[in-house]
């Protein structure tokens, strides 16, 4: 076993509720991520993980990732809803999970995580070093630019008011969207 030093933690210790969030969204919480930029070890490996804190109502999703990694999410507190889709738009999970539970993201599955009204805390470990997360949001070159309403509403069994709102949340382009009442 090798000394311990101040080089050794560096290289295999990271404070990720001390690390700058990737995403922080006002009255919806913030996504703060590790991976092999910052620990090599993790590229090595071929993981990476992200803490989501979500306040009261909030909404991460949909998310999606295109790199044929696996979720694995510990709930660390609170609780909250997830939605997973499957094939063909099918949901395959939609439950309430609290805190000490897991839930897992086969590949290529999208979904959504709804925090209670006490809100949720969540670590995720991911099966890829990247340090990606929500391929299905934000912008120009989000895939739902090119999906009509009448497509959304269809293929994620949506009400038009959902899609509405849907849409004007990816718009801005945030992974992390605030409860609608905000």
């Amino acid at each position: 076993m090798p000394n311990s030093s101040n080089s050794a933690k560096r290289k295999l210790v990271y404070n990720l509720d001390g690390a700058k969030p990737c995403v922080e969204v006002k009255n919806g919480g913030h996504l703060s991520s590790v991976s092999g930029k910052n620990i090599a070890l993790l590229g090595e490996v071929g993981l990476s993980a992200n803490r989501v804190v979500l306040e009261g109502g909030a909404v991460l999703g949909p998310i999606f990732t295109a790199d044929s990694s696996i979720h694995l999410s510990y709930i660390t507190k609170g609780s909250g809803r997830v939605v997973i889709v499957g094939l063909f738009g099918k949901v395959v999970l939609d439950t309430k999970v609290e805190e000490g539970e897991l839930f897992f993201v086969p590949k290529f599955f999208p979904f959504v995580v709804e925090a209670d009204e006490g809100g949720i805390e969540f670590l995720s470990l991911k099966t890829s070093s990247k340090q990606t997360y929500g391929e299905l949001s934000s912008g120009k070159t989000s895939i739902w630019e090119a999906a009509s309403p009448s497509i959304l509403e269809a293929s994620l069994n949506m009400t038009p008011d959902l899609t509405k709102s849907f849409e004007s949340k990816i718009a801005k382009g945030a992974v992390i969207a605030p409860p609608s009442n905000v």
